[in-house]
């Protein structure tokens, strides 16, 4: 394979990660038994906050696989890592800190990770994996 294809494929799953991460910040993050948990508690979801950070993140990796076509270059592709750990290091913490903290304070409900949580998780993963294989491409020409 040439570099151009590698580069090609290594904006593709940028991009693609970036919509996925995308979705995942639309599913619901934590699935709980509205019935269980107090009324006044809306349950162990990402905040607002932080999932803004997430689509900012998930927006500006998106804007890099799309520069990374213009230029043809890796360039702006190895940055790529630089949302990837926000977005990973958010899904991380929720899934450490957050979650188990919930579930502690209301056993019954069965509150767990939810496919949202996982995948935001596998976003964050695949796009600093993908931009550190964009900055050693680059480091090796």
């Amino acid at each position: 394979m040439s570099g151009g294809s590698l580069r090609g494929t290594r904006a593709v799953l940028v991009a693609g990660t970036a919509v996925a991460g995308g979705v995942a910040l639309v599913l619901p993050t934590a699935h709980s038994l509205s019935g269980r948990l107090p009324a006044d508690d809306l349950g162990p979801e990402l905040s607002l906050a932080l999932r803004i950070v997430c689509a900012v993140a998930l927006a500006a990796a998106f804007a890099l696989a799309w520069v990374t076509f213009k230029r043809h270059s890796d360039e702006p592709l190895a940055f790529a890592m630089l949302p990837g750990l926000i977005v990973a290091g958010i899904a991380v913490r929720y899934l450490v800190r957050t979650l188990p903290a919930y579930a502690d304070e209301f056993p019954a409900a069965g509150i767990g990770p939810a496919l949202g949580a996982w995948l935001l998780l596998g976003a964050g993963a695949l796009l600093t994996v993908t931009g550190l294989a964009a900055g050693f491409a680059l480091k090796s020409r």
